[in-house]
């Protein structure tokens, strides 16, 4: 009785991943234990619980990453086309200032 609970215990430590089949077969148990025995029950539904938060934070963590890089490429797109027709209005009239120019160019 005292081995099958030191067994039992042993197990329960090696319990860390998301599914019971993956829990089984990593801690060398049959799903049968894990779902009879309360303990590796409550385990089990823990890790699944927590792998799920996990995942959670880490998409919306891409999310934010993806939305921030998003951001970053249209402002310097922005300020590459604002760039562009300075320039392009300082080729096409050389010798002439418009209101709008001196505003590009900060005069």
């Amino acid at each position: 009785m005292a081995a099958r609970r030191c067994e039992t215990e042993a197990a329960l430590e090696r319990v860390h991943q998301v599914s019971a089949a993956a829990v089984a077969r990593r801690a060398d148990v049959s799903r049968t234990f894990l779902y009879d025995n309360a303990e590796a029950r409550a385990a089990v539904a823990a890790a699944m619980e927590e792998a799920g938060e996990r995942r959670s934070l880490t998409l919306a963590e891409q999310h934010d990453e993806r939305e921030a890089t998003w951001r970053e490429r249209a402002l310097n797109a922005e300020e590459a086309l604002k760039a562009a027709r300075t320039e392009i209005l300082t080729q096409r009239h050389p010798n002439r200032r418009t209101p709008l120019l001196d505003k590009r160019l900060g005069s």
